[in-house]
């Protein structure tokens, strides 16, 4: 792993005494070594320290206390904000994507939001809320009808990566659709709708349609 490192800061001061950016130099090495290998923020912090004069590219000494993990940075990180990708923990850490991965993984994390795959009693107490907000809905539902739809649309889903990206959350907003809460990790309570979807694939495979009316025609049994 450091005859790697030292390598890329060879290739990195190479690449400055050429002229390139540190956004080329980022690009040259992931085509050579591939993504992951490194950032383009470690990258900017190598050629900043070449234009101060300072080629010197093997780690300074440090003293006092171990430096924190990678660890126990990517957990400080996800404490902040869970939503984060794997690309956004490798741009606010400098930790290289394989090496994020590598953490993650030992420490137990899956991705809807960033938690641990084990139930903890926050997670449970919170899946026991969402679920008694979820029946308190239905009652509501079912005594006054009338107010339990009225922006049209109630949409339910859970929290994959695609589903609570910016984008999607601001169409949602912009849509002024009523989303239902979902619990971190909670596949139980998703919508059981991955029967139906496959079901409709395959019954509608090789057929076309000439007008919304015939789509409509088709949809309404399902």
């Amino acid at each position: 792993m450091e005859s790697q490192k030292m390598h890329l800061r060879h290739v990195m001061l190479h690449c400055f005494k050429k002229g390139n950016s540190a956004k080329d130099t980022t690009g040259e090495i992931f085509t050579v070594y591939g993504s992951g290998t490194t950032t383009i923020r470690t990258v900017r912090d190598w050629f900043k320290k070449f234009r101060a004069g300072n080629f010197e590219l093997k780690d300074e000494d440090r003293s006092g206390r171990p430096a924190t993990t990678d660890t126990d940075i990517i957990k400080t990180v996800l404490t902040e904000n869970p939503r984060y990708s794997v690309r956004e923990i490798v741009d606010a850490t400098n930790i290289p994507e394989t090496t994020v991965h590598k953490h993650l993984i030992k420490i137990g994390y899956r991705y809807e939001v960033w938690v641990p795959h084990l139930l903890t009693e926050t997670g449970l107490m919170n899946r026991v809320s969402t679920c008694d907000l979820l029946l308190q809905r239905q009652r509501v539902a079912e005594k006054r009808p009338e107010l339990a739809n009225r922006r049209g649309v109630v949409f339910h889903h859970d929290y994959a990566r695609p589903h609570v990206v910016l984008a999607v959350r601001q169409k949602l907003l912009q849509f002024d659709w009523d989303v239902l809460p979902h619990p971190p990790y909670s596949p139980d309570l998703a919508p059981s709708d991955y029967y139906l979807f496959l079901s409709l694939k395959n019954s509608l495979c090789g057929k076309s349609f000439k007008s919304i009316r015939e789509i409509k025609t088709k949809f309404s049994p399902w």
